[in-house]
């Protein structure tokens, strides 16, 4: 009988009215009791009109003196201060991928392991995470990150980026190979059938030495451009690029690319895509920045394929952006403090299989 009964005591207001219309308000601990499908309410102690508790400060000692006794952390309105609020979902889902697929582990091997190289691997990292989430010039990207989440990226300046590009530039081609023998394992790719598509960027202004006119992709003839070729798997997985000059037209004139790429990648069959649709060293290594964007963004889709979500790429990406970083600060200590998430964000984590970022933690 007894096992039934649920008690819950809160406050209430009770509200009497004076002769001349107007209401006066008494505050009440009350207790409130269910049994089976009946609730009644039992008055535990009147605490007194509401006007003179908030005006002797009566209501505040009481609630600074209940806070003792709680579980959680209770702040005061005014020791609160917010600081900054930075984006913070996205970051965190392509760590995880830049880190599954190998990128960081290659670029650092192939840059040497110092204190000096993190940064430009940080600095290709945002770059890679600037083309996923909100496409900007290397310019723009330095301003970008002061929006984000990532204490790593405080210490970057313009000059990381562009040494960044020279060094992909550099290493495309092992990148590309050990980038490529990683993913090969990770999601177990079928490669005994590949596909070479093509595809053209253009330039306004003079672009760089392999920029020619030729015949544009983008409808723009009238400027200069370079031919890009993406190697995909059949299931749609990037594995190399190659960049042209803008006026190659014949398809005979791949011929040593394809060779090339057969030749690195142990590849038998190579069906070439025409017309599909999907330099110089700075504009190859922002190309490869495109390239691992490519990468990173198919690896995450497969990742949701696989757990089944029912959500686009880019119903999820919104999503995630809607996961902020808050800094507090609160009685002279600094806190990070994540807002809810939205929509289907969760499913990303969940393809990863990483927990989303605590809601409140206290930093140094």
């Amino acid at each position: 009988m007894y096992s039934d009964i649920i008690r819950c005591v809160c406050c209430r207001l009770k509200h009497f009215k004076n002769k001349d219309g107007s209401t006066r308000s008494y505050l009440q601990l009350v207790e409130n009791i269910r049994v089976g499908n009946k609730t009644r309410q039992r008055v535990l102690v009147n605490l007194g009109r509401v006007d003179d508790l908030q005006n002797s400060g009566q209501i505040d000692r009481l609630i600074e003196s209940l806070k003792n006794f709680s579980t959680k952390e209770w702040i005061r309105k005014e020791a609160l201060n917010v600081n900054q609020t930075y984006l913070w979902g996205p970051v965190v889902i392509f760590e995880q991928l830049w880190k599954e697929l190998g990128i960081e582990r290659v670029l650092r091997r192939l840059l040497g392991d110092t204190d000096a190289v993190s940064d430009y691997v940080e600095a290709i990292f945002a770059m890679v995470l600037n083309r996923l989430v909100e496409p900007r010039s290397k310019r723009g990207v330095d301003k970008w990150v002061n929006k984000v989440y990532r204490p790593e990226f405080e210490q970057l300046s313009l000059h990381h980026y562009y040494r960044g590009l020279d060094y992909l530039e550099k290493f495309k081609e092992e990148v590309e190979e050990e980038l490529f023998s990683n993913v090969k394992t990770l999601f177990n790719l079928n490669l005994d059938l590949v596909f070479w598509d093509t595809t053209s960027t253009y330039f306004q202004g003079e672009g760089p030495d392999l920029s020619f006119y030729g015949r544009s992709k983008d409808h723009r003839s009238d400027c200069k451009q370079v031919v890009i070729g993406v190697l995909m798997t059949k299931d749609g997985f990037p594995v190399a690029h190659q960049i042209f000059p803008g006026n190659t037209a014949d398809i005979d004139t791949f011929t040593i690319a394809l060779e090339d790429i057969r030749r690195r990648f142990n590849i038998d069959r190579v069906i070439v895509v025409a017309d599909r649709g999907m330099i110089s060293a700075r504009v190859k290594g922002h190309i490869m920045i495109c390239f691992l964007a490519l990468v990173m963004e198919t690896a995450l889709c497969r990742k949701l394929k696989e757990i089944g979500s029912t959500f686009s790429y880019a119903e999820i990406l919104e999503d995630l952006k809607e996961i902020r970083a808050v800094e507090l600060t609160v009685e002279g200590k600094r806190f990070l403090a994540r807002t809810e998430m939205m929509g289907n964000a969760y499913d990303a984590f969940k393809s990863l299989k990483i927990r989303p970022p605590d809601l409140l933690k206290e930093i140094a």
